[in-house]
Formats: C-alpha cells, sequence, structure tokens
C-alpha cells in the first residue's frame, strides 16, 4: 500500500510563496497589460547587443551602438582575440564597445601570472600587443556617448543641433568563481560596492554590461539560478535603463521589468536576505500602490522600466551559433 505523501513547508518556502503571491498581485495592476512598456523616445538609439560568440562571426545589424558582452573567444589565445577584434572593428556602428568575459583569458594578466599554463597558443605577444582598432575596451569603467539625433528630410542641420542623446555606458567582465578562469571574483557584498559600478548615482540613459547576469534575470542554468545576488543589488539600486550581460547560454532572450520597491522586497525575499518584516513592508506596497493608482494621487514607476539582455549568441554543448543577434532601442 502506497503511504501518503507528506508535504512539509519550512517558514522560509512559506515566506517565498507569499512574495510570489503578493507580487503576482502587484504586477497584474502596474499596467493594463499587466506587463512594462518600454517608453518610446523621440530621439530613439539602436543598440545592437551580442555576447559569447566563442570565435564564431555572425552577422551583425545595423546600429548607433554595437555592445559584446564577453566571451569573444574560445581559449583566449592572442590570435583569437585580435581575429575577433579585427571582426568587430570591421563593423559600421559608429560606437564598439567590448568587455571580457572568463574565456577571454589574455586580457585577465593577473589570472595568466596565477595560471601561466592557461595562456593559449604563442607566449611572446600580450595584452599591451593587440590592436584594438576602433574598438572601446571597459574593464569596470564608464564611457560617454553622444548621439546625435537622426535628421528628418524636411529638417535642417539647425533644427537638430542641440538634440542629441548622451549615454553613460558602464562595463565589467567579472563573474562570481565557478572554476579557475579569468575574471572571477568570489561573490561578497563588497565586491560590487567597492567597484566603479558602486560609484555611479542613479541617472537617465544607463546602460550596463556585464558578463554575466544578476540573480533572477536570464540566469537560469537547468534549475539553478546563477545570477549575482549582489550585481542585483547594485542594479536596483540604480534602476538602468539597459543591462547587457552574457554567460549563461542557456537563458538568451529579453526580459522588460519595473525595479520598483516592490520588487525588490519580493526579491531580497527570496534571495533569504528579507525577514517577516519585508513581507510586512511589500504587503503595504502593494496596498498603497492600489490605493495612489485608485485615487490618481502621487507617482508611479510605470514608465521607469530596465531592459534586460542575455545576448548569449552560441548554446548547446558545442557552443553553436544559434541565437539571433537582440537590437534594443532606446
Amino acid at each position: 500500500m502506497q503511504q501518503p505523501t507528506i508535504h512539509i513547508k519550512t517558514h522560509s518556502q512559506r515566506k517565498r510563496d507569499m512574495a510570489t503571491k503578493l507580487f503576482k498581485i502587484h504586477a497584474s495592476h502596474l499596467s493594463a497589460s499587466s506587463a512594462p512598456t518600454p517608453p518610446v523616445n523621440e530621439n530613439p538609439v539602436q543598440i545592437v547587443c551580442v555576447s559569447d560568440t566563442h570565435n564564431h562571426q555572425p552577422v551583425l545589424p545595423f546600429g548607433d551602438i554595437l555592445i559584446h558582452a564577453g566571451d569573444l573567444t574560445e581559449n583566449g589565445s592572442f590570435d583569437e582575440v585580435q581575429a575577433g577584434l579585427d571582426w568587430l572593428s570591421s563593423q559600421p556602428h559608429a560606437h564598439k564597445i567590448l568587455i571580457a568575459g572568463n574565456h577571454d583569458v589574455l586580457l585577465d594578466e593577473a589570472f595568466l601570472e596565477r595560471y601561466p599554463e592557461r595562456r593559449y597558443g604563442e607566449t611572446t605577444r600580450t595584452k599591451a600587443d593587440l590592436d584594438w582598432g576602433s574598438v572601446t575596451y571597459l574593464q569596470d569603467s564608464t564611457m560617454t556617448i553622444t548621439v546625435p539625433k537622426r535628421r528628418a528630410s524636411n529638417e535642417s542641420e539647425h533644427e537638430t543641433k542641440g538634440t542629441e542623446r548622451k549615454l553613460t555606458i558602464y562595463g565589467s567582465p567579472y563573474t562570481p568563481v565557478y572554476t579557475p578562469s579569468a575574471f572571477q571574483y568570489p561573490p561578497s557584498p563588497e565586491f560590487w560596492s567597492n567597484s566603479k559600478l558602486g560609484t555611479l548615482p542613479p541617472q537617465d540613459d544607463l546602460i550596463i554590461v556585464t558578463h554575466g547576469p544578476p540573480k533572477f534575470y536570464l540566469d537560469q542554468r537547468d534549475f539553478h539560478r546563477a545570477g549575482c545576488p549582489y550585481l542585483l543589488q547594485e542594479i536596483t539600486r540604480l534602476r538602468p535603463r539597459l543591462h547587457v550581460f552574457g554567460h549563461i547560454h542557456a537563458a538568451y532572450g529579453r526580459e522588460d521589468v519595473i525595479l520598483d520597491k516592490v520588487r525588490e522586497a519580493h526579491d531580497d525575499i527570496l534571495i533569504g536576505w528579507g525577514g517577516w518584516a519585508t513581507l510586512a513592508w511589500m504587503a503595504a506596497l502593494v496596498g498603497w500602490t492600489r490605493v495612489k493608482r485608485a485615487f490618481g494621487i502621487g507617482k508611479t514607476d510605470a514608465g521607469r522600466v530596465t531592459t534586460f539582455v542575455n545576448a548569449s549568441a552560441v548554446g548547446g554543448r558545442g557552443n553553436e551559433l544559434t541565437n539571433e543577434v537582440v537590437v534594443i532601442e532606446l
């Protein structure tokens, strides 16, 4: 005779279930379609997003800015990196931005000092010998890009002068340690808060490029969430307009999210940082948000959308080129 199945729910599991139910209620009332819609800018900028090409060179659509979010190569040899840079430099995009990934070992000199056997190919030429062409490399650093407004056929240069867009782009190659590989760190609260990312203020038109994903957002590998919770903390604080990454090939895709206080509380509870007090605060926020919408008081977060893009180009065990390049219009 089959014994009855006994389901035992821990306090933490009940708390997570309640947080999930609360968030579903909140999301269903967030907009008429219950899905965030990115705002339309009168001066749109086209961002071409690609990552994890692993020596492949896919055809890239045209756009204003080209972003490659790491793992340009498979083994990170000098010849592989240079071939990837030549390919990116040959593209017609006005701005071409690259960060490294854990496979691009040539660009992590500290790693190669610890693991000299991982210097593949010739050993005489180093990162300093690379010809970067028209590619801008970011490593825990930022740049500002000015994109002029596209002039309509009936507009003069004088009419469009001063209407350009300025975008701040931050890039970092680092991912949580998994196996000895380039640009990896032991996860800790201090890593991202002590980085250049941790010093950035919230701002409009902010684009963040990291090799790995934040926790819960396009980070699922099998049954495991591989994203970094401490990176998520900074992303939630900054609420960038766009966050581009790769690393977890199976999680390729796009997700538009409103990173409001309700979602922050929900994520904290699911990570395990938030207790019953956080759940009570989340419930109060959900209720107050509904009151504000019902009576039309205060400001809402409906227009503050963050677009997450996992732009991994490859998939499968053999890193075959399987996914389309993602184009985002901001």
